[in-house]
């Protein structure tokens, strides 16, 4: 049975809401749009053949790639991916480095253990001893 003029407005309800609530469904749609656009600007100024134009081929590829996602995203209720692993390693290294610099500018000792041994090292590469000042 064809569902009447009332009901559509009911079925249609929860999706609209779900379109204004979900910003990565929505973006991943208008971004399929725009490159949807930007392929057809392409087919339409140059004379080219469509099917030839590898250019034009990968446009409606990502275009059809974000319209999917998009779609797939406001049917399934899935939002944008977080990244809280990669931010927390982030933070973690950027701590670490911190505490060295101080470390380094607070403990004379150890700046001169690890920096003597890099002015060592350096030395030994370029190929003259340290102590007698005479190169290999």
């Amino acid at each position: 049975m064809a569902p009447t003029p009332t009901d559509i407005p009911k079925k249609v309800k929860p999706l609209a809401e779900e379109l204004i609530d979900n910003t990565y469904a929505r973006e991943n749609l208008q971004e399929g749009v725009e490159k949807l656009h930007d392929a057809y600007d392409r087919a339409r100024k140059r004379r080219v053949k469509p099917s030839r134009d590898r250019k034009l081929r990968k446009q409606v590829e990502s275009a059809i790639k974000a319209i999917d996602e998009g779609t797939a995203a406001l049917a399934s209720g899935r939002r944008k991916p977080s990244h809280k692993g990669r931010n927390a390693v982030l933070g973690l290294l950027v701590v670490t480095a911190a505490g060295t610099a101080v470390a380094l500018t607070v403990s004379e000792n150890l700046r001169g253990r690890v920096f003597g041994s890099a002015k060592a090292l350096g030395d030994e590469i370029a190929g003259s001893d340290p102590e007698s000042g005479a190169t290999a």
